[in-house]
């Protein structure tokens, strides 16, 4: 079975197809697309384009990130990936943009943990707190929030976990990581994690989403 994955957090389009054909072929490939604010308008179409030669039935599961990021690029993402799931009823695996960071920049690192901010409003960031696991997914030591600068900082430095420390702006290059996306999917969905698409909500830092 082949696999999608959707980023849709930035002004940017990222998607990353994965897996094995019917004919028993590797398959392994991604694209991003500057698309600005016409994300809404190209999404589906470029979505067809890139998934080609393939059909939707080949699908085993859909992976998107669910935020934090822009607001409309983010909803955009997850709503479509909600559907394809719902109508297809295979898997949805929701990614944090930030845990997607993370697993395109670093290697797996036993007993190292993971810091990884993304600039926010108002002097603050969307930060977070991960752990590498074996399989290749991540453990949450603090989850994904929006937190002053100037506190995060300070978190940082009294860490007493070794620690690695990443930073991305919210824009340009954010998509490419659609391939953090996959790599964190398809560990969760080794171990036998199947969410239904219900389970996915955006996620934009400030408030939680409800269905």
């Amino acid at each position: 079975m082949l696999d999608l994955a959707i980023h849709t957090a930035s002004p940017q389009l990222g998607l990353m197809l994965q897996g094995t054909d019917s004919d028993g072929n590797a398959v392994s490939r991604h694209q991003v697309w500057d698309l600005g604010r016409d994300v809404s308008s190209h999404l589906h179409e470029k979505m067809l384009e890139f998934i080609t030669p393939y059909g939707w039935k080949d699908f085993g599961f859909i992976a998107v990130a669910k935020g934090p990021g822009g607001f409309t690029g983010t909803r955009i993402g997850v709503v479509a990936a909600r559907t394809l799931a719902q109508q297809l009823s295979i898997p949805l695996l929701g990614v944090s943009s930030l845990a997607a960071i993370g697993a395109s920049q670093t290697d797996d690192q036993k007993n190292t943990d993971v810091a990884i901010a993304m600039a926010a409003k108002r002097e603050a960031v969307f930060g977070a707190i991960y752990r590498p696991t074996a399989a290749g997914d991540y453990t949450v030591i603090r989850p994904d929030e929006v937190i002053p600068l100037n506190d995060w900082q300070q978190l940082l430095d009294q860490w007493e976990q070794p620690l690695v420390t990443l930073s991305a702006a919210a824009g340009e290059g954010l998509a490419d990581t659609v391939q953090g996306v996959m790599k964190i999917a398809i560990a969760r969905y080794e171990k036998g994690d199947r969410p239904d698409w219900s389970s996915v909500l955006p996620f934009y830092g400030q408030h939680p989403v409800q269905r």
